[in-house]
Formats: C-alpha cells, sequence, structure tokens
C-alpha cells in the first residue's frame, strides 16, 4: 500500500536525481530518526527487520533510488537516494539476503501512534477520516530488488508488515494503491471493475486534493496494457481491503492512486493464517 506529508514536509522529488546523501538541511530531521517498533526474524537465506541507525537510513533511500528512479524512471545518474521528511519519523522494514547482507525489499511504515502526519494525506483529503478512534498504520515506498521479486520474498516482507500491525496492535492499515497507467479510459474500467467487486469504501467518500484533481486533456494513452487490477492492490482486496473509487491522478510519478483501507478485524482469516497475524 503504498501508500505521507504536507504542510511542513514537502516532497522534495525534483532534487532526488542528484543526492547520494540525506540533504544538509534535512540532516536535523534524519539525526532524529530511531527505531519505534523492534522486529527481527530469519528465515532461510533472509532476515527480516526493522532498521535502527541513520546509516541504515540512507541504505534504505539509496536502496529505494535503484527501485523508483533508476529501474522505474530510467534516470542515468547511477547514484542518489529517494528522500522524503517523513522518512526521518517512520519506521522502515526491510529484507536482507543473509549471504551477501544486501536489502532486496523494503516497506516503509508510519502510524499515528507516532505522529498525525500521513503521506495519504497530501494526496487525499483525511481530515475527517483521521479523527475517527483507532491506530492507523499506513504503508508506502514498497519496493522488492528486480533479481528478488518472488513469493518467498513478498511472503516475507509481508509476515513482517503483519508482525507490525499486530506489535503496534494497529486497527486499520491505509495506504495509496499506484496503478501505473494515466490513460483516463484504463482508470475508468478499473473504477467499473472494483465497484462490480464491491470494494468500494463505503463509510467515508475520500476525495483527492485539488493538486491531484485530473487535469483535462493532459492525461495519457499507454502504449500497453496495465493489468485489470494491479496485483498489489489484488493482495489487498483479497485480505479485505476497500478503496475509494476517486483516485489521486500524480504527474510526477505518471500514475493514479487509490486511497485504501483494511480494517485488521475484518482481515480475511485465510490472510491471517497465511502471515501469521495474531
Amino acid at each position: 500500500m503504498t501508500f505521507p506529508q504536507k504542510a511542513q514536509f514537502e516532497p522534495l522529488r525534483s532534487l532526488f536525481a542528484f543526492r547520494t546523501k540525506i540533504p544538509r538541511h534535512s540532516r536535523g530531521l534524519a539525526q532524529d530518526f530511531r527505531r519505534k517498533v523492534a522486529i527481527y526474524f530469519e528465515r532461510s537465506k533472509y532476515r527480516v527487520r526493522t532498521i535502527e541507525t541513520q546509516e541504515e537510513l540512507e541504505r534504505v533511500l539509496q536502496f529505494r533510488y535503484e527501485v523508483f528512479h533508476r529501474e522505474f524512471q530510467n534516470k542515468m545518474i547511477p547514484f542518489g537516494i529517494d528522500w522524503e521528511a517523513l522518512d526521518a519519523k517512520a519506521d522502515h522494514l526491510v529484507i536482507e539476503d543473509l549471504q551477501t547482507d544486501q536489502i532486496v525489499g523494503t516497506y516503509r511504515l508510519i502510524s499515528t501512534s507516532f505522529g498525525n502526519t500521513l503521506y495519504s494525506n497530501t494526496e487525499f483529503d483525511l481530515d475527517e477520516f483521521l479523527k475517527t478512534p483507532g491506530v492507523k498504520l499506513e504503508l508506502s515506498r514498497a519496493c522488492i530488488h528486480r533479481n528478488y521479486r518472488n513469493g518467498s520474498v513478498i511472503t516475507l516482507l509481508w509476515r513482517g508488515v503483519c508482525e507490525y500491525i499486530a506489535a503496534l496492535k494497529a486497527d486499520e492499515v491505509i495506504g495509496c494503491s499506484s496503478v501505473n497507467t494515466m490513460d483516463g479510459r484504463e482508470v475508468a474500467r478499473m473504477i467499473s471493475s472494483l465497484a462490480k467487486q464491491r470494494s468500494q469504501l463505503e463509510s467515508f467518500t475520500i476525495l483527492p486534493r485539488e493538486s491531484y484533481l485530473r487535469r483535462n486533456g493532459l492525461h495519457l494513452v499507454n502504449q500497453s496494457k496495465v493489468e485489470a487490477i494491479p496485483s498489489l492492490l489484488q493482495v489487498y482486496l483479497k485480505a479485505g481491503a476497500k478503496v475509494s473509487l476517486h483516485p489521486a491522478w500524480d504527474y510526477d510519478f505518471h500514475c493514479v492512486d487509490f486511497f485504501t483501507v483494511l480494517k485488521v478485524e475484518h482481515m480475511k482469516s485465510n490472510f491471517k493464517s497465511k502471515y501469521r497475524i495474531e
């Protein structure tokens, strides 16, 4: 779920490509980074844990740069970081290859237990939603190294997420589920499919903020088809999640985002069993 900030926390996307370290004016924020919830386990040839230090945070940001900017956006600059100020306020779950000690996957975890600033609230108007009771856990910036995108790594990463949910006693898991298209026709078909599956969020009407509304005449037609409903969003739906049928249009990253809510008490029993959530 991908799953951070407005007000004083502004994404610094335009500068990502030129950074190899956390920017000087944000070092104070990064120095405040601390692990909130300890997760650690090893399975087979992998280690799953929440990171502890600023140095480990920089490794995560470098890894995200490799995936989001080098691989997905074809940026030519070989070194950089994928930094947002909220990274200092979050926990970061990583999966590491025990043979190489390299990070091969990560999730950013932000909980209302530790603050009220969420990434989703920059794209969607969540003011009324956030007034509702219960601990909310936001998932964002999920990525896996291209050589490790297999069922076992995804399962272990999700098991780590579920251990975090249990440790936090979270009531709801939320985030922005991204779809890599800006083709209005494809988005309309996806919304129709979600409605037919009764996957829409009914307790609230969640709308995108003004800067994330669709701009007439500026959407793009995809050259290749996207999945009817992307696989990561399908995972959330199979777990029992609901989505707002009013997506945010992200013209910086050329995708649309669906605000997604999974109530832990409504999580499907087979999902809980698979990922061992109590």
